[in-house]
C-alpha cells in the first residue's frame, strides 16, 4: 500500500516540479518579450484570443497569464474587454501542455533529464542555462507522469479503490468537484488533468469520468485569478469573475453532453490518454469560440456584479508620427496635439484629485497614480519628438510655437505630480481617517477650483495662441496667492480655537502648498504663450 501511495504522491510531486522548472524557463526566456506584445495587443477580438492562446502556449500557464493580466488590467494596459479576449485565447493555449502529456515517451525522460542538466549545470551563459532548464523541466515532467501510471497500475486492484472508482466513473458531478478542488489546490490543471490521464491509462477511470475531471480543473484554475485579483483594481475583479463565469457556465452545459461528447472523442484516437488530452483540447477551442460573440454581454454583466466607474488609462502616443519628422511643421502641428493630449489626461487627474478629497475610492487613487505614470511617458516621448524636430530647418512662426511647447511641456509634467502628491495625502488621510472641518473642506475645494480652471486657461491659450484667454490664467494664478495666504491664516485661527485636529494642519497646509504650484505652472505656459518663447 506505502508503495502505490508513493508512487501516485511522489509522481505527483515530481509532475509538479517539473511543470515549475518548465514553466520559470519558458518565462525566462519568452516572458520579456511576450508580457510587451500583450500591451500592444490590438481592439479585435480575434487577435486578443490569438494572443491569449500564444502566450499561455508559449509558458505553459494559463494562471501566469491570468496573474499578468491583472498587473496589466492595474498598470491599464489592457482595457477589460481586451482582457477578456487573452483570457478566452489563454484556454486554448493551455491545452498544448495535455497534448505534451499525452506521448507516450517511455524512458526517454532519461536524455531529457541528462541533456538538461548538462546545459544547465555546465554552461555559464544565461539562454543557453534557460535552454536547459525548459529541457530539464519536460525530462522531470515525464518522469512524474511515469511514476503516477506504476502507481495508478496498482490502486485500481485494491477492492475499495476498485469500489471507489467505480462510483466515480458513474457520477459525472463528483469527478467536476473533485477536478475542480483539487486544481484549487495545486493551482495548476496540468496536474490534475495528467494524474486522471495516468489513472485512466492504468483502467482505473473511464473515459467520460476522466472527462469529467478535465472539466472540473477548468472550474479550479480561476482561483488562482481570484487571489491575483484581491487588492487589485476592478477591471482585474471583473476579468477574474468574467473567467468563473465562462468556465461555469460551459461545464455545466457539458456535463448534459458528456455522453455524446464522450463518444465523438473516442473517434479521435484509440489511444486513450490523447482521447483524454483532445477532449480537453475541444472543450476549451468550443468553449472560447461560443464564447466570443458575447464578450460584450459579459463585460456589461461583470461591471453591473461589480458595480463602480470604468476608469480606463489612456497609454501611448496618439497623434505623434515620426515618418513625418522630415516636414517640421506637419511634425509641430502633430505634436501640439499630443502635448494638448497630456495636458488633458492631467486636467482629469487634478478633476479627480479634488473628487478624493471628499471620498475613500481606492479605485479612484490607483487610477491617478496611473495616470501619472502615463503623463510621465509622454513627456519622455515629446521631449525626444521636439528635440528632433528642432535639428530641422523651419520658419521663425514654427521656431517660436517649438520653444513655447518644450517649455509647456515640463510645465505639465510637473502638473501631474502634484495632481499624485495630492492622490498620496488624501490616501494617507484616508488610512489614518483623518477628518477636516468643514470650512477647511470648502476653502479647499474652492482653491481646487481655481487652480484647475488656471491650468485649463492655460491649455485653452496655448491651443489657440490667445493671449487674451493666457492672461486670464494669469489673473487666477494671483487670485491664488491672496487666497493661499487667507487660508494659511484661517487655518491658525481655528487651531488657536481648536476647530482643527493638530494631525490636519500639516496635510491641509500641504494640499495649498501643491495648489499654488499647480497655478504656478500654469501662469508659466500662459506667460509663454504671451511672450511666445
Amino acid at each position: 500500500m506505502s508503495i502505490i501511495v508513493f508512487n501516485l504522491l511522489g509522481g505527483l510531486a515530481l509532475f509538479l516540479y517539473g511543470l515549475y522548472v518548465l514553466s520559470d524557463g519558458l518565462k525566462q526566456v519568452f516572458y520579456k518579450g511576450l508580457k510587451d506584445i500583450l500591451k500592444k495587443v490590438t481592439s479585435s477580438t480575434l487577435k486578443t484570443v490569438g494572443f491569449g492562446a500564444f502566450i499561455t502556449a508559449v509558458i505553459q500557464s494559463s494562471s501566469i497569464t491570468v496573474v499578468t493580466l491583472v498587473g496589466l488590467l492595474n498598470s491599464s494596459m489592457l482595457n477589460l474587454k481586451q482582457a477578456i479576449g487573452v483570457m478566452l485565447g489563454a484556454k486554448i493555449g493551455t491545452t498544448i501542455t495535455t497534448q505534451i502529456i499525452a506521448f507516450k515517451i517511455g524512458f526517454y525522460f532519461f536524455p531529457f533529464i541528462i541533456i538538461g542538466s548538462f546545459l544547465f549545470f555546465l554552461f555559464r551563459e544565461k539562454r543557453i542555462q534557460n535552454i536547459g532548464q525548459i529541457i530539464l523541466g519536460f525530462g522531470i515532467l515525464f518522469l512524474g507522469m511515469n511514476f503516477m501510471s506504476e502507481g495508478a497500475k496498482v490502486i485500481q486492484e485494491i477492492p475499495f479503490f476498485e469500489n471507489a472508482l467505480y462510483y466515480f466513473s458513474n457520477n459525472i458531478t463528483m469527478g467536476i468537484i473533485t477536478g475542480a478542488i483539487l486544481t484549487a489546490i495545486v493551482q495548476a490543471s496540468s496536474v490534475t488533468i495528467a494524474l486522471s490521464i495516468a489513472l485512466a491509462m492504468q483502467g482505473a477511470l473511464t473515459l467520460p469520468a476522466a472527462i469529467a475531471i478535465t472539466m472540473g480543473a477548468n472550474i479550479g484554475t480561476a482561483i488562482t485569478g481570484f487571489f491575483a485579483s484581491l487588492g487589485s483594481c476592478r477591471s482585474a475583479k471583473r476579468l477574474v469573475l468574467s473567467q468563473f463565469l465562462v468556465n461555469i457556465l460551459g461545464v455545466t452545459i457539458f456535463a448534459f453532453l458528456i455522453g455524446p461528447f464522450s463518444r465523438l472523442i473516442s473517434l479521435t484516437s484509440s489511444d486513450l490518454a490523447r482521447q483524454i488530452a483532445n477532449a480537453h483540447t475541444l472543450f476549451n477551442i468550443i468553449l472560447v469560440f461560443a464564447t466570443i460573440p458575447f464578450i460584450d454581454l459579459i463585460r456589461t454583466f461583470s461591471i453591473k456584479v461589480i458595480p463602480g466607474p470604468v476608469e480606463e488609462v489612456e497609454r501611448g502616443i496618439k497623434f505623434l508620427e515620426y515618418k513625418i519628422l522630415s516636414i517640421p511643421s506637419l511634425a509641430l502641428l502633430q505634436a501640439q496635439k499630443e502635448v494638448l493630449h497630456m495636458a488633458n489626461i492631467t486636467k482629469g487627474m487634478l478633476e479627480k484629485a479634488n473628487k478624493a478629497m471628499f471620498t475613500v475610492d481606492r479605485e479612484l487613487f490607483n487610477t491617478v497614480k496611473t495616470e501619472e505614470s502615463s503623463v510621465d511617458e509622454l513627456h519622455h516621448i515629446l521631449d525626444d519628438y521636439l528635440t528632433r524636430i528642432s535639428s530641422q530647418a523651419f520658419s521663425k512662426e514654427d521656431s517660436q510655437k517649438l520653444a513655447i511647447l518644450i517649455h509647456s511641456v515640463t510645465d505639465i509634467e510637473r502638473v501631474a505630480d502634484h495632481a499624485n502628491n495630492l492622490i498620496e495625502i488624501f490616501e494617507f488621510k484616508a488610512q489614518k481617517n483623518i477628518v477636516f472641518s468643514s470650512q477647511a473642506e470648502n476653502e479647499l475645494n474652492q482653491l481646487f477650483k481655481k487652480a484647475i480652471d488656471a491650468f485649463s486657461y492655460s491649455m485653452e491659450a496655448l491651443d489657440k495662441n490667445d493671449h487674451d484667454i493666457a492672461q486670464k490664467a494669469i489673473q487666477l494664478e494671483a487670485e491664488s496667492d491672496i487666497m493661499e495666504e487667507n487660508l494659511k491664516n484661517n487655518h491658525y485661527e481655528r487651531l488657536k480655537k481648536g476647530i482643527c485636529s493638530p494631525e490636519a494642519g500639516p496635510m491641509y497646509l500641504e494640499i495649498i502648498m501643491n495648489l499654488g504650484r499647480v497655478t504656478n505652472h500654469a501662469e508659466n505656459i500662459a506667460r509663454g504663450v504671451i511672450m511666445g518663447f
